[in-house]
């Protein structure tokens, strides 16, 4: 049995290290209904775990907005959007990064 494998570009950048952001690719294997979430919890658990996003018990349910995002440049919440192809994850807001697709949030 063969999975099928989607390429992943996540945003990185860490201000007190990086010059510049960048993107960083990973191949993760593809199951049906999965979340940007389960994307960048297969990332950290089993690739890379530096990287940086929000991730808390209450997510997949969409309430608290904190897991927003952009996937293939539309705005979204991780927890809710189902990922089908390759994609590209990236913070709310590029200009407001703390680290990687954590940005500092309005109010």
């Amino acid at each position: 049995m063969s999975e099928k494998m989607i390429q992943v570009k996540v945003f990185r950048f860490d201000p007190s290290v990086d010059k510049e952001p960048y993107y960083q690719s990973f191949k993760v294997p593809l199951i049906k209904g999965m979340s940007a979430m389960s994307v960048l919890d297969f990332i950290y658990q089993n690739l890379d775990g530096t990287v940086a996003y929000y991730d808390h018990a209450g997510c997949d349910l969409g309430i608290c907005g904190r897991c927003t995002g952009r996937v293939n440049g539309k705005p979204g919440l991780f927890c809710q959007t189902i990922i089908h192809e390759d994609t590209i994850l990236e913070p709310i807001s590029k200009s407001k990064v703390i680290k990687d697709l954590v940005a500092q949030r309005e109010g």
